[in-house]
């Protein structure tokens, strides 16, 4: 399916969510497995889940049947491990092309820093790859990093560093942007919420960063919402599914226990900005999944044996 027929539909979603009412998901979220040796206080998926899960290739193609037929067409495979993921001959670049073979326009994962070089070694086919960072050290493992974009959890242990994170990332042009959440208070973790003169301080330094040209995947308008957390939220945007199958139509557990209202994923804000006819939102987010600089990366052995990356183009014409 080409671009043309791709923004077709997405209009036709938007019309009828809008101004019909339609409650469907566009982007699904599906897990595939939480096994990991690490025990990060901040991680929802490690922290909340009950026991270890490991779907299996023909589960998660059931899954994505399930989410193209509610209507979604923009597919983030997640996992605490997706790297050492594998179901007997399948590996994770299968995953990839299972959801291009179904319909789905855009792909995207994420990754640790620690594990990117790795990550180009199996020549996965995924459009839009986040590589995750928590701190300025994280991006020692990032000095080659080409056609990625960045993620970053801002806390009240590591906000300090964003301004020399973002001039990191000014100075690798091989990077797309970077695309920052807030910390959400899960059970336990409490202390690494910014308070509310943190989350000011922050914000307004994201703004002022963002009017300078630098590549904050955030629009104003969303960063806007974050700050005073009174927005209507629409949620259902984007469907989860868990590692151990289970279903949720609106995002993590349905953020029981009021987290809802203290929630710091920043798509809840950009979802509002998106409904509310933001046009640096809207612009934003078709950038992301539809750019024409949007690749691959691919790695490739030249004639010498060094290895070279390469980029090359995705999606189903």
């Amino acid at each position: 399916m080409n671009v043309l027929s791709q923004l077709v539909y997405l209009g036709w979603w938007f019309f009828r969510a809008r101004f019909l009412g339609r409650r469907k998901p566009l982007q699904s979220v599906v897990f595939v497995t939480n096994g990991c040796n690490s025990t990060c206080r901040h991680c929802s998926l490690c922290t909340r889940s009950e026991g270890t899960f490991h779907k299996s290739y023909q589960d998660f193609c059931s899954d994505l049947a399930y989410c193209y037929a509610q209507g979604s067409r923009m597919l983030d495979i997640e996992s605490v491990d997706l790297l050492h993921w594998r179901d007997g001959e399948h590996t994770p670049s299968h995953l990839f092309k299972c959801a291009k073979e179904m319909g789905f326009y855009s792909t995207s994962t994420m990754i640790p820093a620690s594990s990117y070089e790795a990550w180009l070694q199996l020549d996965v086919p995924v459009d839009v790859l986040w590589v995750s960072i928590l701190c300025l050290n994280d991006c020692k493992h990032l000095a080659h990093l080409t056609r990625a974009s960045l993620y970053m959890v801002v806390n009240a242990q590591n906000y300090q560093e964003l301004p020399q994170v973002l001039e990191f990332l000014q100075q690798h042009k091989g990077i797309r942007q970077i695309a920052f959440n807030f910390h959400t208070p899960f059970a336990g973790t409490e202390g690494l919420a910014l308070n509310a003169e943190q989350r000011q301080q922050v914000i307004a330094l994201l703004m002022q960063y963002k009017q300078k040209g630098y590549r904050i995947m955030n629009s104003k308008s969303g960063l806007k919402n974050m700050l005073s957390l009174n927005f209507t939220r629409h949620c259902w945007i984007c469907n989860f599914i868990y590692c151990d199958s289970r279903r949720s139509p609106l995002c993590i557990d349905a953020m029981d226990s009021g987290l809802c209202q203290k929630c710091g994923f920043s798509m809840a804000g950009e979802m509002n900005a998106v409904f509310s006819f933001k046009p640096d939102t809207i612009l934003t987010g078709l950038g992301i999944r539809w750019s024409p600089s949007r690749s691959v990366l691919r790695l490739r052995d030249t004639p010498q044996g060094t290895r070279k990356t390469t980029t090359l183009p995705q999606g189903r014409e």
